[in-house]
């Protein structure tokens, strides 16, 4: 394989993964935490569109807690979408490396 033809799959490898990454955004995923008590729906771009505080969290008394579990909720679920992300980047990386490079 000449360097030339090289260049075009890695372009082509470039511009498949962008794709996927674009499509990925665009996707929303649900995450669902401790059993329900709160779901958080999220994009692949880390956008919340959707946030459900199950009624028996809220406790005038103890906002503070609600609010710890709404971050570690989100936390989650972004954490989640990043390693899905980083899946994706990765599969289009070949196995032992490009050929021709040391």
């Amino acid at each position: 394989m000449n360097i030339n033809q090289m260049m075009q799959q890695a372009q082509k490898v470039q511009r498949e993964v962008e794709k996927k990454i674009q499509e990925f955004e665009q996707k929303e995923f649900e995450f669902n935490y401790k059993n329900g008590s709160i779901i958080v729906n999220m994009t692949g771009s880390g956008k919340i569109t959707k946030l459900v505080v199950n009624q028996a969290l809220v406790d005038p008394e103890d906002k503070i807690t609600m609010e710890e579990m709404i971050a570690e909720a989100i936390n989650q679920g972004y954490e989640s979408i990043q390693e899905d992300k980083n899946a994706i980047q990765q599969s289009a990386m070949p196995k032992g490396g490009l050929p021709g490079m040391f």
